[in-house]
């Protein structure tokens, strides 16, 4: 959600009315409901394939125990970094490029009651507004599909982690020829404002910017699973329930990927099971 073109991730992202849709997907979900927690957003915080399950099994990737500085790498909509506050008890930084996604991050944040152990900022994150050694840990969650510098990215991250810090890379990567891959994707709407790279190309950014490679794990099974549910999910709440038709809000699973969600949706699917493009997750410490 963070690259070193802004004009371009911003025009895919942007939706400028999405803290309205999120708060009528919330209303449709908990109709009622005026207190929220972290457990109740997840449905429209974290669409990463895998979701709150990917972000949960992320997080225990990460060795993390109270106190620790955590930087949330293209934080999003804020629900991996409140999940680490509220289940870890760290202190979590995200930083992402898009305005509208910050302020959203900030106002989901203030509502769960978790604004003093994770905040949000507007920056590039290929140049982190941040001191050396400023955090313990730090992950990325699909973000390098909009990054066209990565040795830069990676670079930056390990300036503002601590000696032996752990980093979490979960990418999209690819594993076959670019030209082959069916767009719009919920990170790009055209080829050329995507930047996918081979699992190889990151191991040697990687070790070239610090870090060593512990571990490495294709989630594609999960993603695909995933996919399917969320295209279903979307499916079903768009399908008008009664003769007369009528607009009906989307679900709230797709809700940041805007209008063509059922169609970027599909797109990943299809690209992942024909084997182009993978879910990868890089376990990393720096040296």
């Amino acid at each position: 959600m963070t690259t070193q073109q802004p004009s371009a991730t911003a025009r895919h992202y942007r939706q400028d009315d999405l803290r309205r849709k999120i708060d009528e997907a919330l209303d449709r979900l908990y109709p009622g409901h005026t207190t929220l927690t972290t457990d109740d957003l997840h449905g429209v915080d974290e669409f990463h394939t895998g979701g709150h399950a990917a972000t949960r099994e992320l997080a225990e990737h990460l060795e993390l125990r109270a106190g620790l500085r955590v930087l949330d790498v293209g934080s999003g909509l804020g629900g991996p970094a409140r999940h680490l506050a509220q289940h870890a008890g760290t202190d979590v930084t995200g930083v992402d490029l898009t305005e509208e996604y910050v302020d959203v991050a900030r106002r989901r944040t203030d509502r769960v009651g978790l604004a003093d152990r994770a905040r949000f900022q507007q920056g590039d994150v290929t140049a982190l507004p941040f001191p050396q050694a400023s955090f313990d840990r730090a992950w990325m969650l699909h973000v390098g599909m909009n990054i066209e510098d990565k040795a830069r990215l990676f670079t930056e991250i390990s300036r503002v982690l601590t000696d032996n810090s752990l980093f979490i890379v979960y990418d999209v990567m690819l594993l076959s020829d670019p030209t082959l891959v069916s767009y719009p994707l919920p990170w790009a709407s055209e080829p050329e404002h995507s930047f996918l790279a081979r699992p190889e190309e990151y191991r040697s950014l990687l070790r070239k910017s610090g870090f060593d490679i512990v571990a490495e794990h294709d989630h594609r099974s999960q993603a695909v699973q995933s996919l399917r549910d969320a295209g279903d999910a979307h499916h079903q709440n768009s399908t008008p329930h009664n003769p007369a038709g009528g607009d009906t809000p989307p679900a709230p699973i797709s809700v940041a990927m805007g209008t063509d969600a059922s169609t970027k949706i599909a797109k990943a699917l299809q690209n992942i099971e024909e084997g182009l493009l993978a879910p990868t997750e890089m376990i990393c410490r720096l040296r």
